[in-house]
Order: structure tokens, then C-alpha cells, then sequence
């Protein structure tokens, strides 16, 4: 994935894709949503907030997450998404 693709909201998963259903993610807004999908045939059935993203950097992204109240930050790097 590049980051122009990532910025358009091009749907991604991290990684090659381990089982049908698997969810899915796209950029918006600022933050990551989370495609969940349908086991049978792959289709997205609702789409719901993931994480906030800080900094689109030219290889990378950063964002973070509260979980249970801890901080989570996460950095991913645009070559290892995989586009949907």
C-alpha cells in the first residue's frame, strides 16, 4: 500500500489475509475505522471506530487507543498493508 492509497481510505488489512470474514480497515477523518465482515461471503456488514491516528508520515502512520483506560500506540509502516 502507499500512502496516497492509505489517505483516499483505500480498505487494508495488516498483512496477508489468514481467514474469510477477516476484518478489514480504512483511514478517515483522522482515524482508523474497522470493517467487520461476513464470514460467507466478504462483505462488510458494519464498519466502527478502531483507533485515532496522530501523524501520516511519508512511510509510516502512527495512532493510539485507550484500552480499559492504558494508552496503546501503535506505529504500522504502509509496506506491510495489504489492500484489500
Amino acid at each position: 500500500m502507499t500512502r496516497d492509497q492509505f489517505i483516499t481510505g483505500q480498505a487494508f488489512r495488516v498483512g496477508a489475509k489468514k481467514y474469510q470474514g477477516e476484518a478489514t480497515f480504512t483511514y478517515a477523518d483522522g482515524c482508523i475505522l474497522k470493517q467487520s465482515r461476513s464470514s460467507t461471503d466478504d462483505v462488510v456488514l458494519f464498519t466502527n471506530h478502531h483507533c485515532n491516528v496522530t501523524t501520516v508520515g511519508k512511510n509510516s502512520f502512527k495512532g493510539f487507543v485507550y484500552v480499559m483506560d492504558k494508552l496503546v500506540r501503535v506505529s504500522y509502516k504502509f509496506e506491510v498493508l495489504e489492500i484489500v
